[in-house]
């Protein structure tokens, strides 16, 4: 029964009935809340008040359910925003170099031709002749189109390098050699990030954000003498921010784009998009072989990044902005389904494969790379150090990147490798498993990090 305040009631005082409340209601004699007012009573009105005044439409039932609904659907936005990019927020607070909880199971390690190569962003197995390519490029510090680095006047650009990492008792030197570029005509304005080897055509893809414009270069590499001969250049509208390369075979690859709007167009809208996640980086389909370039969009993901084709079913993207690993079935090359996510603790970067585990790369802390990113053009060339101010001297000296990388298996899980600050910035991490060596790579490192399972 719901009480009414102006019906007298034998439990009700008279000066409660003079001064009803509105905003409770009647407790009965088994102290349970028998009446509950659904509205408040509007107010008297006064000789200027209307009930179509803004005072009293206000309160109408309507306008609250109104007001209600938007509120509820305001909440949902939020938590849903705020869940889909959990991951990453908490990557802010608790990744910082200062808190991070460092992590070896990698046993011992050794950084190696630090004084040789530096920046290496990407690196690839050549497993049956034993050879790791490496992609670096000292030019980074002044160019990085994806952390939007724009310094002008880059002199360095990038090289190809092949370690051959099953040699352990001869010198440095006969252990790293340089690739030779043949008949390269971008060689002045090459900056890599990405690579793909096709071993049966031996087709290499590289990844180029060349200051003159992104594109992928594509070489045929003899593995005898080094050298990577010059077959063409690859633009597309579609391919407007290449990251990393998948090869399916000899004309025919998988590239990411991790945005939409890149730094170079929109420093601030570029930000916007790495930071809200939206999906609007894309995992692109090219084939060479048609006679038209053929260009396909085949997924959206949030800053995709790394790429990896697991099996002829099964392919694994990378998305920064959303700290997690996108699982993907390929019915055929163009189609992609999405069928599950790997959530991550840190931003992954690169992808590779090795046996039946997925090594995975990144970065711990967004902010902490960035202060790091940009310091390094002062920190790493004499003549600007020497111009720099005392503050950026002394960042210089105490700034740092977390590395961070993991192997994923469906059988074992997420499993963390290396997680630290000596050997910074880690993009790519690869292994053979067979030889049990392994390789982490530092997009801001000097040298590559390289560690032995214990026999």
């Amino acid at each position: 029964m719901l009480y009414s305040p102006r019906i007298k009631n034998p439990h009700v005082k008279h000066s409660e009935l003079e001064n009803p409340r509105t905003d409770r209601g009647h407790l009965g004699s088994h102290g349970s809340l028998f009446g509950v007012i659904a509205t408040r009573v509007p107010p008297k009105l006064n000789p200027v008040q209307t009930p179509t005044s803004p005072l009293f439409i206000t309160q109408t039932p309507k306008a609250m359910s109104s007001r209600s609904i938007f509120v509820i659907l305001l909440i949902g936005l939020i938590a849903s925003f705020v869940y889909e990019r959990i991951n990453l927020i908490q990557t802010f607070y608790q990744n910082t170099p200062s808190r991070i909880t460092k992590v070896n199971n990698i046993g011992k390690y050794e950084v190696k031709f630090q004084d040789q190569i530096r920046s290496c962003e990407d690196v690839l197995l050549i497993e049956k002749y034993h050879l790791a390519i490496l992609a670096c490029d000292p030019g980074r510090e002044r160019h990085n189109t994806v952390m939007g680095i724009f310094a002008g006047n880059v002199t360095n650009n990038a090289e190809l390098w092949a370690y051959d990492y099953t040699v352990t008792d001869r010198t440095d030197a006969e252990s790293l050699k340089r690739i030779k570029l043949a008949g390269f005509p971008h060689a002045s304005d090459f900056h890599t990030l990405g690579m793909a080897f096709d071993l049966e055509t031996s087709n290499l893809f590289v990844v180029s954000h060349a200051v003159a414009g992104s594109r992928i270069e594509l070489f045929n590499l003899d593995i005898g003498s080094l050298t990577a001969s010059y077959i063409q250049t690859i633009q597309h509208p579609l391919i407007n921010a290449p990251n990393s390369i998948a090869s399916v075979n000899g004309h025919e690859f998988y590239v990411t784009n991790d945005h939409y709007i890149t730094k170079k167009q929109s420093l601030v809208l570029s930000n916007l998009e790495t930071y809200l996640g939206p999906p609007t980086g894309t995992v692109v389909h090219v084939n060479l072989k048609a006679s038209d370039l053929d260009v396909r969009v085949v997924a959206w993901v949030p800053f995709a990044n790394g790429i990896e084709i697991l099996n002829s079913s099964t392919v694994a993207v990378a998305s920064s902005s959303r700290a997690a690993i996108y699982m993907f079935n390929t019915s055929d090359a163009t189609k992609f389904k999405e069928t599950s996510r790997i959530k991550l603790p840190f931003l992954p970067d690169n992808l590779s494969g090795s046996g039946d585990k997925l090594m995975i790369a990144g970065h711990g802390n967004m902010p902490a790379l960035a202060k790091f990113t940009q310091s390094r053009r002062f920190c790493n060339d004499p003549f600007e150090y020497e111009r720099a101010d005392p503050t950026m001297k002394e960042s210089c000296a105490k700034l740092q990147a977390i590395s961070w990388v993991s192997e994923w298996s469906e059988s074992e899980g997420l499993k963390h490798l290396y997680v630290d600050t000596e050997y910074p910035s880690s993009s790519t991490a690869v292994k053979d498993a067979g030889k049990g060596v392994g390789i982490i790579s530092g997009l801001y490192a000097k040298g590559i990090l390289i560690w032995r399972d214990e026999k």
